[in-house]
């Protein structure tokens, strides 16, 4: 039978994150030897070396990296055992690490932190704003109890509700030759200088998808960290972009001298999406948050989970 300790996966995933035996023993408080001696303890249970030492910085070996994973997943669980038994009291009562999108943050929070405060007394919501890629490695980690994404998107050990679509809105300066018509084709933007958020922004591949090529006429010493730039860049014009209905709906566009039209095409568009860790203890509070943010934030774009 194997003999392994949280304790040792707890100075596993220390030593990972740190890559240092002195700074990881810092941090889980203890002497430097003591962590040493339970990697070693636990490389020698798996049989195997996790940890290349040979070189001054310290590495993890690919096992390492595999059984860090691991660890980091079993930690997530262990860490929300209290979280079991609050479930079965009473729900959203307990603290909630909720993880949101740039692209997402600025124009639904503003609408779901009353609310939740309003409908939930109880609960403590702690967020966080990120990149899509770092808040799915925090929420598998452990890090984060749930996050507001937008979808499609890998979603590989993680449960998912779907809240609604959020349509694209071409944007455009007011001198465009589009600035007139009424509605455009995804097609007609393949010749278009197109303004996108930087690498990194889920939204930037949602919108290269929806037009349908990789190698996009894009304006490429051009990059923009937020949606409230692009609107700036396409003002001056710089070139067009898609905006979600999402930013245009909460006043990103307010103000602004361009031209916003609709995209006659059923690609165009995104989808809002609350993800979790898969068999996570509280699997009905993000049940009750997703239905609170379809029926709060998003009435008149959700969509009801089947029965």
């Amino acid at each position: 039978m194997l003999n392994v300790s949280f304790r040792q996966l707890h100075y596993l995933v220390a030593l990972a994150e740190t890559r240092s035996f002195s700074r990881a023993a810092e941090r889980v408080g203890v002497t430097q030897s003591t962590l040493s001696a339970a990697i070693r303890a636990l490389e020698a249970e798996l049989g195997t070396d996790l940890v290349d030492r040979s070189a001054r910085a310290i590495q993890l070996l690919p096992a390492g990296e595999a059984v860090t994973r691991r660890a980091k997943a079993i930690i997530g669980l262990v860490e929300e055992l209290p979280e079991h038994v609050a479930e079965a009291v009473r729900p959203l009562t307990t603290p909630l690490r909720l993880g949101v999108i740039p692209s997402v943050a600025p124009f639904i929070l503003p609408k779901v932190i009353p609310s939740l405060r309003a409908t939930y007394p109880e609960l403590h919501l702690f967020v966080r704003e990120g990149l899509t890629r770092s808040l799915l490695e925090a929420l598998r980690s452990g890090g984060l109890d749930a996050a507001l994404i937008a979808a499609p998107y890998p979603l590989e050990g993680l449960d998912c509700e779907i809240l609604g679509d959020d349509p694209f809105h071409l944007a455009v300066p007011l001198d465009h030759p589009f600035a007139n018509r009424e509605t455009v084709e995804l097609g007609e933007l393949r010749s278009e200088t197109l303004l996108l958020l930087e690498a990194g922004h889920c939204l930037r591949e949602h919108v290269i998808a929806a037009i349908g090529l990789r190698d996009l006429p894009e304006a490429g010493d051009v990059r923009a960290a937020s949606i409230m730039t692009l609107v700036q860049m396409v003002e001056f014009g710089m070139g067009v972009t898609l905006l979600p209905d999402i930013a245009v709906e909460a006043g990103a566009t307010r103000g602004a001298r361009l031209r916003l039209l609709p995209c006659a095409d059923a690609r165009a568009k995104r989808s809002l999406a609350l993800v979790w860790r898969t068999g996570a203890a509280r699997r009905r509070d993000y049940l009750l948050l997703a239905d609170h943010l379809r029926d709060h934030c998003l009435p008149h774009r959700a969509v009801k989970a089947e029965a």
